[in-house]
């Protein structure tokens, strides 16, 4: 069933791509006007960091894709790779943080009144199951990062827990979208390849993180 819906969303991702470029067409708008486009949006950018700093900070926390963004920093920062990392780390923290808080806070009070009306009561997350909801969320393709965010936050799961499995699942994935952007924007193979390395590293890893997983609980209930 989760394949199916991967499958689905791959589908529609590549229809909708196919009906804008059909419609740039029609309305006359070709690859070199895109490209120009593109380079007054990343110098924009590069006279602006802190805008692109922040944008790493809150974004993040929409419906916004992350890797895109990620992306563009480190074209944007394409000169110093190292600081752009880092500074992918820094912004992930604290999107981590206030995106927790707020449904920790606001977000949990909001869906207990909800619930409430319906008569049930928040479940509450304690011992081993809060590590295995954490990683089920983190590892789970097609669960967008601000809706794993919001989850652990209403949900309450030790905000240490969370950060550090979060900044593992999701920092080496986005360093590399990081480097990629790097090598793109400096037209080197290198930093490219072991951007798009990384990101394949990262989807692997949480992909035998999952399987090891999957086989430990079969195994225990099979006892």
């Amino acid at each position: 069933m989760r394949d199916r819906r991967i499958q689905v969303s791959v589908f529609l991702i590549f229809f909708l791509g196919i009906c804008v470029c059909a419609a740039a067409w029609r309305a006359g708008i070709g690859p070199k006007d895109l490209a120009r486009w593109w380079d007054l949006a990343v110098g924009f950018l590069r006279e602006r960091p802190l805008w692109l700093f922040l944008a790493l900070v809150i974004l993040p926390g929409l419906p916004v894709p992350t890797s895109a963004l990620l992306f563009v920093a480190g074209m944007v920062w394409r000169e110093h790779p190292v600081a752009a990392c880092a500074i992918h780390l820094v912004a992930m923290g604290m999107n981590l943080s206030w995106t927790y808080w707020l449904a920790a806070g606001f977000g949990r009070r909001t869906v207990e009144r909800l619930l409430g009306v319906i008569g049930v009561a928040m479940p509450e997350i304690q011992g081993g199951s809060r590590m295995r909801l954490v990683l089920a969320l983190k590892l789970t393709p097609g669960i967008p990062l601000f809706v794993q965010n919001y989850l652990c936050g209403v949900l309450r799961v030790p905000f240490r827990i969370y950060l550090l499995v979060s900044l593992l699942c999701n920092g080496i994935i986005g360093i590399g979208f990081v480097l990629a952007g790097v090598g793109f924007g400096e037209g080197k193979l290198v930093p490219a390849l072991t951007g798009l390395s990384l990101v394949a590293l990262g989807i692997l890893a949480t992909q035998w993180i999952r399987g090891f997983l999957a086989n430990r609980k079969a195994a225990g209930g099979m006892r």
